[in-house]
């Protein structure tokens, strides 16, 4: 239900590399660093806001792990996500970021889309929840 794809590498040599990735939003974005072990998100959106419809996010430093169900899934699955990549969350989809080491991230949304539309289930809640449903 998430998507997930690697950057597209265009260019590498003794300096570094260079990355390429297609974007049509504008406006105000997210820079985010996050520590090994801390979590972002336990929240899904209902697409209020045509920046979380879907929510877009480019990690580019470091690897996290994504915790996401539908709503109306049964499960919590967990992908991997390792540098440069693009990930991709539709509305209604509980999700959960894991920084599995130190990384950067940008989300392409403000932080006025994240509070017109997030709806925040804690995880335990959620699970609860799922489990009521299966």
């Amino acid at each position: 239900m998430i998507t997930v794809t690697p950057i597209q590498l265009v260019g590498e040599d003794d300096r570094g590399s260079n990355y390429m990735w297609e974007c049509t939003r504008s406006g105000d974005f997210m820079l985010c660093y996050r520590h090994a072990g801390s979590s972002s998100g336990q929240h899904y959106h209902e697409g209020k806001s045509p920046n979380k419809d879907p929510e877009i996010m480019f990690l580019f430093s470091g690897k996290a792990a994504i915790h996401w169900c539908p709503l109306d899934g049964k499960e919590i699955i967990t992908t991997e996500v390792t540098a440069p990549a693009r990930v991709e969350v539709p509305v209604n989809v509980w999700h959960q970021l894991i920084a599995i080491t130190d990384c950067c991230f940008i989300e392409l949304n403000s932080t006025a889309d994240v509070q017109r539309d997030s709806v925040r289930v804690w995880r335990e809640d959620f699970e609860k929840m799922i489990n009521v449903n299966s």
